[in-house]
């Protein structure tokens, strides 16, 4: 993770000023919570954009499928705040990280299925930590980037085919619609 986030040239913010800074020139996004996630003692409301985007679409995939919102435990966190079990290597301090709060039953199930799937792609890498249980998700901007964009080709192509697919299959044997 701290590998990747150098070699993206992230900025590792050393305070919480240089956090709001950031922000207001736009190189950060607030996170605000809506009706999929919601934020749980998060002293610095801030990810990255693509981290942002990530919560948004990983949440309201969770909410349609558990009911309820995710929880945002943690985004960005500035060096000067890592805790005594950090790492000096967080990625936190990039606005590249969350922790998300760790559901349980069918919730836990569905999350860890997710989060191995997308990680499988190469966009995040995650850890399911135990003490305090939560998961740590790094949003990986670039590969996020295009990972979204390539979802978002498929599904107009998906949509263009299923529309002309309605077209060709009426009339009763005519040449397909054009």
């Amino acid at each position: 993770m701290h590998r990747h986030a150098v070699d993206a040239r992230l900025r590792f913010y050393p305070t919480a000023r240089a956090v709001r800074s950031a922000a207001r020139a736009g190189r950060l996004a607030r996170l605000s919570g809506t009706g999929s996630y919601r934020l749980k003692e998060v002293s610095l409301p801030y990810a990255l954009p693509e981290t942002r985007t990530f919560i948004e679409r990983l949440a309201a995939q969770y909410r349609q499928t558990c009911g309820r919102p995710l929880v945002v435990t943690s985004a960005i966190r500035p060096t000067a705040w890592t805790p005594p079990n950090g790492s000096e290597r967080s990625v936190h301090p990039s606005g590249m990280a969350v922790d998300l709060r760790k559901p349980r039953g069918r919730c836990l199930a569905w999350l860890r299925r997710t989060l191995v799937s997308l990680e499988s792609t190469g966009v995040i890498e995650a850890t399911e930590e135990r003490s305090p249980a939560h998961f740590h998700v790094a949003v990986y901007p670039r590969p996020y980037q295009r990972y979204v964009r390539g979802e978002s080709v498929r599904r107009a192509n998906g949509a263009a085919r299923s529309a002309a697919g309605r077209r060709v299959g009426r009339g009763g044997g005519g040449r397909p619609a054009r």
